[in-house]
Formats: C-alpha cells, sequence, structure tokens
C-alpha cells in the first residue's frame, strides 16, 4: 500500500510542479483566480533549495506526547518524532533545529514559514489538506484510549459512564474530534494544550474524569503516572506523516524517500521500540 501511495505522490509532484511553473512562465499577468495559487505556494515552492542554502531545517513539534515527542530530565527533545527529524535532517545533509509550540498552533507555522516542516504524530486527514500537504505516512493505528483514575475503573460501564462529566482532550487533535462525535452529547469536553503533564495532571487532581490519548501515549502515561488506568478505546484507524507546506513538492518528495527507506530497512520500527522502552524505563 505505501508503495502504491509512493508511486501517486511522484506523479502528483511532477504535475503539481509544472502546473506551479506555469503560473509564472513568460512573465504574463497572472489571472486574478490563479493569485490564490501564487499565496498559498509563496512558502513552500522552492522550499528544498532554501532549506539546503541556509544548511539547517526548522521542524515544528509539541513536546508533550511521549513517545513521539517530549522533554527527557536532562531539558532536551526526545522521543520517536524527534529521531524521525534527525534522520531527516541528515538524509538532507542539514543540521536540525527544534520548535516546540502548541499543537493547534502548528498548522498556521508551517504555513507562514516559521517552520519548514512538523513532526508531531500528525494524522492524514482530507480537510486539513486545505492547510497544508502530506508526504507518505510513517505510522499508522488504530482505537484511542480512555484514561480514568484507578479508583473509578470498577465503575465505568462506557461511554455512558461520561454522561455529565468532564473529559480532557488535546485542543485541535483527532481525540477532540472524536470525543466530541462519540460522547460530546453527554460529557463536557475539556480542551489542553499539552497532554503530558498538564491534562494528566488535571486528571490525577479530579479537574476532570477522564481524558482521551493516542493508544501508546496512553500506555506509557499509565506505566509513569501511578493511579491511573486505561478502561476503554474509541473506534479509529489513522495514520501518521510529516507535514509541509503546499507546493514543497521537492521537499515532499526528498522527506517521502527518507521515510521510505527508513521503513523498508526496519529502521523505523526499530527506532519506535528503542524509544518506547527509553521512556517506559524513566517512568
Amino acid at each position: 500500500m505505501l508503495a502504491a501511495a509512493l508511486v501517486a505522490l511522484v506523479v502528483g509532484l511532477a504535475l503539481g510542479a509544472a502546473a506551479y511553473q506555469a503560473v509564472f512562465s513568460g512573465g504574463q499577468t497572472v489571472q486574478p483566480e490563479l493569485q490564490g495559487l501564487q499565496d498559498k505556494c509563496s512558502v513552500g515552492y522552492g522550499l528544498l533549495d532554501n532549506i539546503k542554502e541556509r544548511g539547517v531545517i526548522k521542524v515544528g513539534t509539541s513536546a508533550d506526547w511521549p513517545p513521539y515527542e517530549y522533554v527527557d530530565p536532562q531539558g532536551g527533545y526526545a522521543g520517536i518524532d524527534i529521531e524521525l527529524a534527525k534522520k531527516i535532517a541528515d538524509g538532507l545533509g542539514v543540521q536540525l533545529e527544534i520548535v516546540d509550540m502548541k499543537f493547534a498552533a502548528l498548522f498556521q507555522a508551517v504555513q507562514s514559514g516559521k517552520v519548514d516542516i512538523v513532526i508531531a504524530d500528525v494524522a492524514m486527514k482530507p480537510e486539513r489538506l486545505e492547510a497544508v500537504d502530506f508526504t507518505i505516512p510513517y505510522r499508522c493505528e488504530t482505537g484511542k484510549a480512555i484514561i480514568v483514575k484507578a479508583e473509578d475503573a470498577s465503575g465505568y460501564t462506557g461511554f455512558d459512564w461520561l454522561a455529565g462529566k468532564k473529559v480532557g482532550v488535546q485542543s485541535a487533535t483527532v481525540e477532540e474530534e472524536l470525543a466530541n462525535k462519540y460522547f460530546g452529547d453527554k460529557a463536557e469536553i475539556v480542551t489542553y494544550d499539552r497532554v503530558y503533564p498538564e491534562m494528566t495532571i488535571a486528571l490525577k487532581t479530579g479537574k476532570i474524569d477522564a481524558m482521551v490519548a493516542a493508544p501508546d501515549v496512553a500506555r506509557l502515561i499509565v506505566t509513569a503516572e501511578e493511579g491511573l488506568v486505561i478502561v476503554d478505546q474509541i473506534p479509529y484507524f489513522g495514520c501518521s506523516t510529516v507535514v509541509v507546506p503546499h507546493c514543497a513538492f521537492e521537499l515532499k518528495n526528498e522527506v517521502s524517500s527518507i521515510i521510505w527507506d527508513l521503513i523498508q530497512s526496519g529502521e523505523l520500527q526499530k527506532i519506535i521500540d528503542q524509544e518506547m522502552e527509553k521512556w517506559l524505563q524513566q517512568g
């Protein structure tokens, strides 16, 4: 499936680049309906050359989502996505600069050029294509975990148990959408900028009654934080990808090729396994 996606990606890149070049060719006056294309592509077009010229790739992330991205005890950035970012920088032959911010700010950051790409366990969703573009996926998951305090676990009877309760989710995420879809009509959905430690502390101190997180993240949180347990999951299937700006044709192709090589060699799975184990040991 990934092989077919990569072939389609390369074809799409060629067509997209040709279309964009046609807009600017010949010194002709740009038609009004094409002005929007110019504006949309102003950051992404030629971005790979710009990155290589400056010798640095700026990667946006939200370092609150272990084991994918977090701040380690030494104050450095760590996690699966950080290691992936390092591999991408190495593959491009440039230095890596991590730019940490709230998850909800990441899409605007890549649109405006504040960062070149985003690696933050971002789910591929058709509606997000209005704002940004995606490389091929680097991981997929099923379900989203519901976490509660251990003392409440025995009374949990399913989504109906959440009626009248407060459920924490990270703002602007798939978790927020799914919580609203499945029990937003019966529970109060409370958004947080960061899952760990902000939302986790809110659950432990009783400010919220439950929280929703990706299954790997949830498993590590309940391992690290005594008194929290996973009681259920929300149905879901989705894949995570690297976010690039519109019209960053060459950059998208290069990053996708690096991801593909990491998948095929088994190196990406090794990174995932090692980083999960590292987080568990820290917990």
